[in-house]
């Protein structure tokens, strides 16, 4: 009796998947095949990316051997057509690659526009384009305003960028340039302040806080023996009656 029971639920059970077969089948299938396309376009596509960084790294290397032997002029067409067909990080690679090339060819005009279209790609890593940043404004630091200087470098300043302490020595000496010299001192300050700046640019900084150091005594030296604004109202009011005498 129990046999017959189990038997009469199979068949239900498989009457039942029938049905449902029937009737989402073709959905079923539909789902599947959809699940393994897209899994097939995901390892493609995969395979196709790492390819091209592949491709690309070859390329870069190839260039950069390429212009070891060239003169820095040749060098920047080189890594300016490799900018113009690489993707991603190798485009901004050989963007700033080119830009070091013309400043050593002496064109400081295309290496400075070069530097400030790096700086200014969104999409490139961070790390690059403050580097352009700093780049540009080294090259800028004895000819830009000290206030074109600020707004060119407070951005990696006012952030906990790898090139604050860069952007803080170029600030110097700008300020050093336009005579502010409580800024020189302020912004060497901050250098030697953080126990993670590099030796050399700790002691540049020192550097430049002796060469501050004059300026900022000898503006306090005037500033001490300056009369209080009262002291010298008193002075005038007490030498009024003599001076006309003496006008008399």
């Amino acid at each position: 009796m129990t046999d017959l029971f189990r038997e009469v639920e199979e068949d239900l059970r498989r009457e039942q998947y029938s049905r449902l077969w029937d009737k989402y089948g073709l959905y079923i299938v539909g789902a599947a095949a959809g699940i393994v396309l897209i899994a097939a376009a995901i390892i493609g596509w995969r395979a196709w990316s790492h390819a091209q960084k592949v491709d690309a790294s070859a390329r870069f290397d190839e260039v950069a051997r390429q212009a070891e032997r060239t003169q820095p002029a040749e060098a920047a067409v080189l890594f300016g057509e490799l900018a113009a067909e690489a993707p991603g990080g190798y485009q901004t690679l050989a963007r700033l690659r080119e830009a070091a090339a013309l400043l050593d060819a002496g064109d400081r005009a295309a290496a400075l526009a070069a530097y400030e279209g790096v700086a200014a790609q969104s999409g490139a890593p961070e790390m690059m384009r403050g580097m352009a940043r700093i780049k540009a404004a080294f090259i800028l630091v004895d000819e830009a305003s000290y206030d074109d200087m600020k707004l060119r470098l407070q951005p990696l300043v006012a952030s906990a960028s790898p090139w604050r302490e860069n952007a803080l020595e170029l600030l110097a000496l700008s300020a050093a340039r336009a005579g502010a010299w409580q800024d020189v001192n302020r912004n060497a300050q901050a250098i030697i302040d953080n126990a993670a700046s590099p030796a050399a640019l700790r002691d540049r900084a020192h550097v430049l806080q002796a060469l501050a150091a004059p300026h900022l005594s000898r503006a306090a030296e005037q500033a001490a023996s300056a009369p209080e604004p009262a002291e010298a109202e008193e002075e005038s009011v007490e030498q009024g009656p003599d001076a006309q005498e003496e006008t008399e």
